[in-house]
């Protein structure tokens, strides 16, 4: 058991895997959406789909472009864990989200997770299984990429305040090497 204890180290940067397997988690929740909206009604479930792509466009305008991950690359590419490729719709604005961007993330996740509650709860298995990959999902991001993440600002970051001092202490001395 000699490695328990080892510090996590935070994360400077993504793979493409690191993408693939966000998306693969978190997609578990849309598809069993999808397939208890679709039971019903595939003009409802086409519905949904489109209510998800303003959601994404909404999330990188208000989480995304404070994220020192969205200003890693050049031009308009971006490599994170939920975005690889031309996604920089918006310039980045490193920092703080302010308090109305948050209320709008917050509420469009909201309305994303409780969209398809009507169609979930009359298939109680689809409903549990909704919940349950809604679970793992956070659950998962909660212990393996929270603590790591560099964007100290974002609402769902879980670096230690050790780790971030540490960091910080870090970056001072590098730019103070770099000026001597």
């Amino acid at each position: 058991m000699e490695g328990c204890n080892k510090k996590i180290p935070l994360r400077t940067d993504y793979v493409f895997s690191d993408f693939l397997f966000f998306w693969c988690i978190s997609l578990v929740p849309e598809v069993i959406a999808c397939v208890a909206i679709a039971r019903d009604s595939w003009l409802w479930m086409g519905i949904y789909i489109s209510a998800m792509v303003p959601f994404m466009f909404a999330e990188v305008g208000f989480l995304c472009r404070h994220c020192p991950y969205y200003n890693q690359l050049p031009g308009r590419t971006v490599h994170c864990k939920s975005h690889w490729g031309p996604t920089k719709y918006f310039k980045p604005k490193p920092g703080r989200i302010k308090t109305y961007e948050k209320f709008i993330l917050y509420f469009l996740f909201a309305r994303g997770f409780a969209f398809p509650f009507y169609w979930l709860i009359q298939d109680p298995l689809l409903l549990v299984l909704y919940l349950w990959s809604i679970v793992n999902f956070v659950w998962t991001y909660a212990k393996y990429e929270c603590p790591r993440c560099l964007y100290f600002d974002c609402p769902f970051n879980f670096v230690s305040k050790e780790a971030k001092k540490e960091l910080m202490a870090q970056s001072t001395a590098e730019k103070d090497s770099n000026r001597g």
